[in-house]
């Protein structure tokens, strides 16, 4: 018997027999509803984190959910407010065509810098709330600031980015940060 091996934990009984299967999938799902449920799961690491048990190797899944959350709610609602601009009448120089958005949210790709800022760009265009209508400069900032952490969505994720000989280690030196704090924020934006 090797004496550090990990204690394999299986996964807990359901409860209830209906919670042995899950559904998933369909029509109704979207990335809104993936946004929400990656929220979610956020939620309840950092709950458990928090309440349960602070391992600091939760640190890292914890944010990743929050910021993919993020960036799906973003994806969504550029898609969102592109047709409800169109809805409206838009008819200025930017191409809100449903294959010129999803061009766009490709190239943008997991960037949440600059999906927050075409999120913004697309919110002005809508004449029904007129043009003061955009993102609040706390929601910006955050997202910016969780950008220049991930700026692709690969440093939540892993240790080393990029390819060989190339690739760096994302996090060199040690951290001590405000946890609490971070988790929270993103939690009140994500709602």
């Amino acid at each position: 018997m090797i004496a550090d091996r990990p204690t394999i934990h299986p996964s807990p009984t359901p409860a209830w027999s209906g919670n042995e299967i899950a559904i998933f999938g369909g029509p109704s799902e979207d990335e809104l509803t993936l946004a929400g449920s990656y929220q979610t799961v956020g939620e309840v690491l950092a709950n458990h984190y928090f309440q349960i048990r602070q391992d600091d190797g939760l640190v890292l899944p914890i944010l990743y959910n929050y910021r993919h959350s993020l960036e799906l709610a973003l994806k969504w609602l550029i898609r969102m407010a592109a047709r409800c601009a169109l809805r409206d009448g838009y008819q200025g120089e930017e191409n809100l065509s449903a294959a010129r958005v999803e061009e766009r949210l490709r190239r943008l790709g997991h960037n949440l810098k600059e999906l927050a800022e075409r999120l913004d760009l697309y919110m002005k265009l809508l004449m029904r709330f007129g043009p003061e209508n955009e993102l609040d400069a706390d929601s910006l900032d955050l997202l910016r600031k969780l950008y220049a952490e991930d700026e692709w969505g690969d440093a939540f994720r892993y240790a080393m980015i990029g390819r060989p000989p190339n690739a760096i280690k994302v996090r060199p030196l040690t951290e001590v940060r405000e946890f609490y704090t971070e988790v929270n924020e993103l939690h009140r934006l994500v709602l």
